[in-house]
């Protein structure tokens, strides 16, 4: 596996120390008083044991937070940023149990490529894994390729996830990140439809399928964003 030491100041460490701590803290909180209804979780768990626990997990950035949350435990690996917010991030992830690859697919970030390659070597070693398809600068809901790119180096199977709350808040970001707040419903979907990537896929095919899967998240999304109002006509 390809590793760079990433250096920041000591004052940046300590700062994501005790910040991902009270981050940690106050998501369980908050989450403990939410009623979830998670849609999808037993294909879930029968696809992490059929594919021997690698399974990528595609999402929009703005879901980034209950759906760490959600997975948290699993040694998952999640794709970060370089920069001193990617520090904290990391921080946080590390808390609930993920491996942090460091690098992005940004303009902006250095080592995407570094990155990349630790996410897919993650998985290989028999590890589930995530990426925020969109980040991290955008524009929203939008698809990158790179997650495409690791399902066709691991063989894993991309299985989409989008989440909603109700009451809910959003930042005022370029993805609207979407927290819950305390004691509001969340409703999740986990796609029970994977995709399989061909192996060393050419650029075109990695295109074909970065389309499919933004296709599939644009509809996971609108549908959790709409469960709330269509719930009693259509329960299933």
């Amino acid at each position: 596996m390809i590793k760079k030491i990433i250096r920041h100041p000591v004052f940046v460490k300590a700062v994501a120390f005790v910040g991902s701590f009270l981050t940690w803290l106050l998501m369980h909180l908050l989450f403990i008083t939410c009623r979830k209804h998670i849609f999808g979780i037993d294909n879930w768990k029968a696809m992490l044991a059929t594919h021997d626990r690698k399974l990528l997990c595609p999402g929009f950035h703005r879901s980034i937070i209950f759906g760490v949350y959600f997975h948290r435990g699993l040694k998952g690996a999640v794709l970060a940023s370089r920069s001193r917010d990617g520090e904290m991030i990391s921080a946080v992830l590390r808390r609930l149990g993920y491996h942090t690859a460091r690098g992005s697919s940004g303009r902006r970030n250095k080592g995407g490529h570094l990155g990349l390659k630790a996410f897919v070597d993650y998985v290989n070693s028999g590890n589930p894994g995530a990426i925020a398809v969109d980040a991290p600068l955008g524009p929203p809901h939008v698809a990158k390729r790179g997650i495409v790119l690791a399902a066709s180096k691991t063989g894993a199977p991309l299985v989409c996830q989008a989440w909603y709350a109700r009451p809910n808040f959003r930042f005022k970001s370029w993805d609207g990140t979407m927290i819950h707040k305390p004691f509001s419903e969340i409703v999740m979907i986990i796609d029970n439809q994977p995709m399989h990537v061909p192996a060393d896929a050419t650029k075109e095919v990695i295109e074909q399928y970065r389309q499919k899967l933004e296709e599939r998240l644009l509809r996971l999304t609108y549908q959790v964003d709409h469960w709330f109002d269509m719930k009693d006509t259509y329960p299933d």
